[in-house]
């Protein structure tokens, strides 16, 4: 029997605080991770300008949860792993990447797995986020940039 009522509500945010626990947990392992490896140092040379054109990191998503579908995509749903640094052209040359969400400090678009499916980020549901296959994740000056363009 499906859960109704306050007891479906319950439910999302005992998810809800176990995901952002993992989340924590996950990060900071990972952090530490790219510091060993210089994926950490790449990161902060890529905000700089002189280095537009690796300046788009490429994440593979591994999960996505959201504690209330009407709520709009954000980065901090997401766990992701680092796959690549990119041109920021990519996004432009690629039919299937949609923008997700911009805030004062980054830009991140998506691409979903199956190649043709636009995602409308009013109408994306879980199912939808968790069916991407990459993040692509960048200062925000750097979106401004191809905006302009």
């Amino acid at each position: 029997m499906p859960l109704s009522g306050n007891w479906l509500i319950a439910e999302r945010f005992v998810v809800t605080v176990v995901f952002k626990l993992v989340r924590l947990l996950f990060i900071t392992v990972q952090r530490v991770y790219w510091e060993l490896n210089g994926t950490a140092r790449k990161l902060r040379e890529a905000r700089l300008p002189q280095n537009y054109e690796q300046s788009a990191q490429v994440l593979d998503v591994v999960y996505v949860h959201r504690f209330c579908l009407m709520m709009m995509a954000d980065i901090n749903q997401f766990i992701c792993t680092h796959n690549r640094f990119e041109n920021p052209q990519y996004i432009i040359d690629n039919d299937d990447i949609t923008l997700l969400t911009v805030n004062k400090h980054n830009a991140v678009f998506c691409e979903p797995i199956e190649r043709g499916n636009l995602l409308l980020s009013i109408s994306v549901t879980e199912n939808m986020l968790n069916g991407l296959q990459i993040t692509i994740y960048f200062p925000v000056c750097v979106y401004y940039n191809i905006v302009s363009a």
